[in-house]
């Protein structure tokens, strides 16, 4: 009896030290994007990491992999999407077509206050932080993965390796790179004809005249270290690309409840306002870093701003006639994403 009595206590002592092994292993996941390492968005996760590691005791460990090291920018979506990577940050405008509600925070001039020569962008700090809250409107089209936040990027202006281009006519007939396919007709619409370059081609398509301009924002330039490249922006602040955070769906679920809860709790609007907040203080020190290169950084009028932004409402229409007719959903979408502009400080 005190064999039997003996043998169930060690029994139960050994199942509960497997548990207790078993909650203490460390987890491991991989995170891929397409930034170099000196990018704010990488040393944020970074920082993410170090939080996710303290507050989980060391159980829970996040592993990056920065300038594409998993896969090319066009395949990190998918590298999450697969399992492939545990998470990933990807760019929508390199999967043109594939997030079609999602295209829509990407229309002209979307994330401005006002119209014409009131017009005025909002910061990337409440930008991210709106779509980032309409996640659940947009989660069917990022099927296989969880949201994790969106991150609107600073609206883009037009950078030249010339000099100053003040209204649309001066963009006319000129090879303007692009980050997609809303960002492609902008330029059509502007008169320009629409290039498709890789970020790490631009300084030598530049230089050697093989685009005339971009659309690109102050903290990207930065970033690529473009100064040399650059003679003159023109701040039409027109539009904002999208990124996101994602993370692989079943890897989400496999996490054990508290880790899952760990995730939720440092990631969501909160966080995309944070980021975004990133984005705001490293445009400013991307316009500052052009600036002391000597960069034509023109001060537009209310009168020239609102000349950019007349010839882009037909495009912003014909593209949102067309999403509501593959989705219902897409104008009311559309409708109280700018009604949360309106709103924004």
């Amino acid at each position: 009896m005190i064999r039997g009595v003996v043998g169930a206590l060690l029994g139960a002592l050994f199942s509960l030290s497997l548990s207790v092994a078993a909650f203490a292993q460390t987890i491991e996941l991989k995170v891929s994007h397409y930034l170099p390492p000196n990018h704010q968005l990488h040393k944020k996760l970074e920082e993410w990491g170090e939080e996710l590691a303290k507050r989980s005791n060391g159980r829970l460990k996040l592993t990056i992999f920065p300038a594409a090291q998993m896969g090319p920018m066009p395949r990190q979506y998918d590298l999450a999407r697969t399992g492939v990577a545990d998470i990933a940050f990807f760019l929508h405008g390199a999967l043109p077509g594939r997030f079609p509600l999602t295209e829509i925070t990407q229309l002209p001039y979307v994330f401005n206050r006002g119209e014409g020569a009131a017009s005025k962008a909002i910061s990337t700090a409440e930008a991210s932080a709106i779509v980032t809250g309409m996640a659940d409107d947009l989660a069917a089209e990022h099927e296989g993965t969880k949201l994790l936040y969106f991150i609107a990027t600073p609206t883009v202006s037009l950078f030249f390796n010339k000099g100053a281009v003040r209204d649309p006519a001066g963009v006319r007939g000129l090879r303007i790179r692009h980050n997609g396919p809303i960002a492609s007709a902008i330029i059509e619409a502007w008169g320009g004809s629409p290039a498709a370059v890789a970020p790490a081609e631009l300084s030598d398509a530049l230089a050697k005249g093989t685009i005339a301009g971009m659309l690109f924002n102050y903290e990207a330039a930065k970033s690529f270290q473009m100064a040399e490249s650059i003679k003159s922006v023109t701040p039409v602040k027109a539009s904002a690309g999208t990124f996101a955070l994602v993370m692989n769906a079943e890897r989400y679920k496999s996490l054990p409840e508290d880790l899952r809860k760990l995730i939720d709790e440092t990631t969501g609007p909160e966080a995309a306002r944070k980021i975004g907040a990133l984005y705001d203080a490293a445009e400013d020190e991307g316009e500052a870093y052009l600036r002391a290169a000597k960069v034509d950084i023109l001060d537009l009028t209310p009168a020239e701003r609102a000349a950019f932004e007349e010839k882009t409402k037909p495009l912003a229409a014909t593209f949102l006639a067309k999403a509501e007719a593959k989705n219902p959903k897409a104008r009311g979408f559309y409708e109280r994403l700018r009604a949360a502009v309106g709103r924004a400080q």
